[in-house]
């Protein structure tokens, strides 16, 4: 599990970083257009703290969701977190003892 310190972190670069370069980086195969819209949305969209709370409980907080996103809200978490860690802007969750 990420602490609430690193996706805070993955927020502020997020909102930091211009929406043209994190595409080149993030979107691909797995990580498609539509999910990437949807991750700006809810980083952009509110504060960092339903963010967070979002990213922890992956779900989508206080966002409201167009009939095309909507059935991206179950897989947009899973596919985000897959391709940040595979770059390396959050660390590999640790495995429990």
């Amino acid at each position: 599990m990420h602490t609430p310190e690193e996706i805070k972190l993955l927020c502020d670069f997020l909102k930091q970083t211009p929406e043209g370069n994190l595409r080149k980086m993030l979107v691909a195969t797995d990580l498609t257009d539509a999910h990437f819209r949807l991750l700006m949305k809810l980083a952009k969209g509110g504060p960092e703290a339903d963010f967070v709370e979002a990213f922890t409980k992956e779900d989508m907080g206080k966002l409201r969701l167009s009939a095309k996103e909507a059935p991206l809200k179950e897989t947009v978490w899973p596919v985000c977190k897959k391709k940040l860690v595979a770059l390396g802007l959050l660390p590999a969750e640790k495995k429990a003892a």
